[in-house]
């Protein structure tokens, strides 16, 4: 992956919705594309196109809750302080994980002690998130959803991904001051990687709001 790809896939407000299916067939010219040949570059230099990113969003075939989410200010997505090194922890017997839909919050569990809490984005009214008692029935350190696009039209990114429900995950994703998923748990990035290094498949996850 070119620096150029991975700079534009790590922008925030990329990971806009969720989805188990495969991965959608890409444009050819997306976002990079051959030209002509710039000076000591060879051949195939790529040109990359200026992108207007909320124009983008708005023209492009977005849903209409990644449209609504464009038009929030931007917040930061920083955790302080950060969570625990999870490998500073001693191995737990039990691990569960609580999202609290009304306060926005996660609580995460190890032998019924309270060990991380953070903030969650979940689904939007339209698209709300399952509530009840479920389990992790997959992991995905790289996940990417194959219904939903991002500002460049890319399959977005759902890193750290715990699976729950059918196409339902808790993932790494920009979390605002509000709800703003097509249904799944965003969790900011240190969240996120926290959780998933401790969490198993089977372990409980239980929503409520």
């Amino acid at each position: 992956m070119s620096k150029t790809q991975m700079l534009l896939l790590g922008l925030p407000l990329l990971a806009q919705g969720c989805a188990y299916q495969a991965y959608p067939e890409l444009p050819p010219d997306v976002v990079v594309h051959p030209a002509g040949t710039p000076a000591g570059l060879g051949p195939l230099a790529p040109t990359v196109e200026v992108v207007d990113y909320k124009a983008t969003a708005m023209a492009s075939n977005l849903s209409g809750v990644a449209r609504q989410e464009a038009q929030l200010p931007p917040v930061s997505q920083e955790v302080i302080p950060p969570p625990p090194d999870p490998d500073s922890l001693s191995a737990a017997d039990g691990r569960r994980l609580k999202i609290l839909l009304g306060d926005r919050r996660f609580e995460y569990y190890e032998d019924d002690q309270l060990v991380w809490t953070g903030k969650v984005s979940a689904g939007v009214s339209q698209h709300p998130t399952p509530r009840g008692e479920f389990r992790v029935t997959a992991k995905d350190i790289d996940k990417r959803s194959g219904s939903y696009t991002n500002y460049f039209d890319l399959p977005t990114p759902m890193p750290y991904a715990l699976q729950f429900y059918g196409p339902y995950w808790v993932h790494e994703g920009y979390v605002p001051h509000e709800n703003a998923s097509h249904g799944c748990v965003r969790l900011r990035h240190a969240d996120a990687r926290f959780i998933y290094a401790r969490m198993r498949v089977g372990d409980p996850v239980t929503v409520v709001q």
